[in-house]
């Protein structure tokens, strides 16, 4: 190989090593720290004002970034309403010259700060949450439980469901409405056809909750029957 072919292959080798291509003459070099700095600055703008108390605490970004020459622009390509606490990959266009050139996924940490209701006192299996139960915190969530308890009202006269301790958020699925009737209680049950109004007194077989069908059975003739839960101590027949 002569001396002008050393120098064009050394050349290729160099253009294939750093990224340069004829036409990127002055192609530029963004180191990942600069990358993180800006997307994270373009984050900060967007969360300005975000009723949700979200707060951003690190941007992170891996690799350096080789672009053509000119003006660079970051485009965030996701919405505030997407983010949640905890750790997410967030798409950021990149521009130059006003123009896309490439879209890049930089790695961002969110912490939500929050007020939900906790329990002053540990709750047994089946106890009911009382209002004097109730107090609220306020502090950051870093990974919010799926169904986690934002309103007291959610869980007022509500039953435990399992053993509940204080002072920690709780969840919905640990809640469910409370028994009221209980096994072997005489319960008022009304049957109603067109205008036909029937009332009798029957015995449960089993508890149950406000809207659940519970066997009942005729204390005279011991006959048995299904009927709705429509309030404690009573029922509806179900035909």
């Amino acid at each position: 190989m002569n001396r002008f072919g050393q120098v064009i292959a050394s050349a290729v080798v160099s253009a294939l090593l750093t990224g340069w291509m004829p036409g990127q003459a002055h192609a530029q070099l963004i180191h990942a720290r600069d990358v993180a700095r800006a997307s994270e600055q373009q984050l900060r703008a967007m969360l300005e004002g975000d009723a949700q108390g979200l707060r951003l605490e690190k941007v992170f970004y891996r690799d350096e970034l080789r672009l053509p020459d000119g003006p660079v622009s970051w485009k965030v390509k996701s919405d505030v309403s997407d983010w949640g606490s905890g750790r997410q990959t967030i798409p950021v266009e990149v521009l130059v010259n006003g123009k896309p050139e490439t879209v890049i996924q930089v790695a961002a940490i969110f912490k939500q700060s929050l007020r939900y209701p906790v329990l002053k006192r540990s709750l047994k299996r089946g106890e009911v949450v009382r209002e004097g139960d109730i107090k609220w915190m306020e502090g950051d969530v870093k990974n919010p439980p799926a169904g986690m308890v934002e309103s007291a009202k959610d869980i007022l006269g509500m039953s435990a469901t399992r053993s509940v301790t204080p002072d920690r958020p709780l969840q919905a699925e640990w809640f469910s409405s409370p028994q009221v009737v209980a096994r072997g209680e005489r319960v008022r049950v009304v049957a109603v056809s067109g205008a036909l109004r029937i009332e009798s007194t029957a015995v449960a077989k089993n508890p149950g909750r406000v809207g659940e069908i519970v066997s009942m059975e005729n204390p005279d003739s011991h006959k048995r029957f299904d009927a709705r839960i429509t309030g404690p101590g009573h029922a509806e027949v179900i035909w």
